[in-house]
């Protein structure tokens, strides 16, 4: 009989093992179809360019109404909208140096708050900034007013070491006209939401010709003075306390096109983390919790954390209603673990999240670092909210350029990222 028992037990352990593996390839297989979708050309990285943004915005209000979250406005959309200002490039692109025409994204960028310049067959000017002090630099960007040239400013990283600013910072100081700045770091693009006189590009030095004499260029820049946009929110109602909140965030908004040739798809940053809101959403959704459960996605955090800013000075729910709020930003591979922002600030929240990973083995670590405002968890904290913001600590390292792409996010340990976070929600409200 208990020969009996045992060969039944043992049958039911290969069944359940047999149907988790599936069911987990399942799950991963949802989240990275996602990713996938968000991350895709016809997004148009989920920018200012072709509605990109807003059509991300409507996929993802989709998913809500698929999995069944509900709604907090009248109209049962899950829509907030707002506006702000954004310097945006819908136009033809072009960069030819004597014969060789640069790749945008790959050998340049345009200073995102560019104005718009077009000239053929343009004499190159070399203005050498080696040994150029903060005086001489006064004297030599007034002269830099022929915008019947281009002017390449050579040594551009010395000058910005003495003058003690980034070379990010450098072009504001230019006058309208045509300027090269050589980048010997990898190029990473922004957005803006001003423009300055100038047109810029920054060129890898290592696309650049030795000697460069003529230049073809071509910039078309469109400023939005007030640029639609819309945060995507809803809720799991909670079964016994209703009133109090445990929100998750994490911003769908990416840079989009440079230009008509050049996408910036931001799969890591920020695809993979909407994508695994959304895989919390549809858990929580089949499995209610005793607080509410929020799911927020904000759109202008590349552009200066305007989403969530908006919604923290024009709350759906008494922002003193969140018990405590989760804010994901690249979460695309967490072989080494994660990290919580804000850990210091919240020490037993922090407690709770390492006891609970170190109880089910999930990740190899969870880092601690101090509070940042460099992502949407920001405006909840200044507003005396408890928060944390997750980012995973492994990944392929693209970071707002052209090759992040959907095929280099692996999701390791990714679904122990999320086992992880259902155990927390679940201790929070016994906490």
């Amino acid at each position: 009989m208990i020969k009996g028992r045992l060969s039944l037990l043992t049958a039911a352990t290969v069944l359940l093992s047999v149907y988790a593996a599936p069911l987990q390839a399942q799950e991963l297989r949802w989240l990275r179809n996602h990713i996938v979708r968000l991350g895709s050309p016809s997004m148009d990285g989920r920018g200012y360019v072709k509605n990109g943004r807003e059509r991300a915005a409507k996929y993802i209000g989709n998913v809500y109404r698929q999995i069944g979250l509900q709604s907090f406005l009248p109209d049962s959309s899950y829509y907030q909208q707002y506006t702000f200002p954004v310097n945006t490039f819908p136009g033809e692109m072009l960069l030819r140096v004597n014969r060789k025409t640069l790749r945008p994204g790959a050998d340049y960028l345009v200073d995102a708050a560019s104005n718009g310049f077009e000239g053929r067959r343009m004499r190159i000017k070399t203005i050498n900034l080696l040994h150029t002090d903060s005086l001489a630099w006064e004297k030599e960007r007034l002269s830099l007013r022929n915008t019947r040239r281009v002017y390449y400013l050579k040594h551009a990283d010395s000058l910005c070491a003495r003058l003690s600013i980034q070379l990010r910072r450098l072009p504001k100081q230019l006058p309208k006209g045509c300027f090269i700045i050589p980048q010997h770091d990898r190029l990473v693009w922004t957005v803006a939401t001003d423009t300055i006189p100038a047109t810029v590009f920054h060129v890898a030095d290592t696309a650049l010709p030795r000697w460069m004499r003529r230049a073809d260029v071509q910039v078309r820049n469109v400023f939005l003075k007030q640029g639609k946009n819309r945060n995507v929110i809803g809720y799991v109602p909670g079964t016994e306390v209703p009133d109090s909140f445990i929100v998750f965030t994490a911003h769908y908004d990416h840079l989009g096109r440079m230009g008509l040739e050049t996408c910036f798809p931001g799969a890591c940053d920020n695809a993979s983390g909407t994508a695994f809101m959304l895989y919390l959403a549809r858990y929580f959704a089949a499995h209610p919790q005793r607080y509410s459960v929020a799911f927020m996605a904000f759109s202008g955090e590349e552009a200066g954390l305007f989403g969530s800013e908006y919604y923290a000075d024009h709350p759906f729910f008494p922002l003193s209603s969140i018990r405590f709020l989760v804010n994901i930003d690249m979460m695309g591979d967490a072989k080494d673990g994660i990290t919580a922002v804000n850990a210091p600030g919240h020490p037993a929240e922090f407690t709770l999240l390492q006891k609970l990973n170190e109880s089910k083995g999930y990740l190899t670590e969870i880092k601690s670092r101090e509070n940042t405002s460099n992502s949407d968890h920001y405006h909840f904290t200044r507003n005396g909210m408890p928060a944390f913001f997750l980012y995973a600590n492994s990944g392929a390292g693209f970071y707002h350029d052209i090759y992040d792409k959907p095929a280099t996010i692996t999701l390791n340990k990714i679904e122990n990222v999320a086992k992880l976070l259902e155990d927390f929600v679940s201790a929070l409200q016994h906490h």
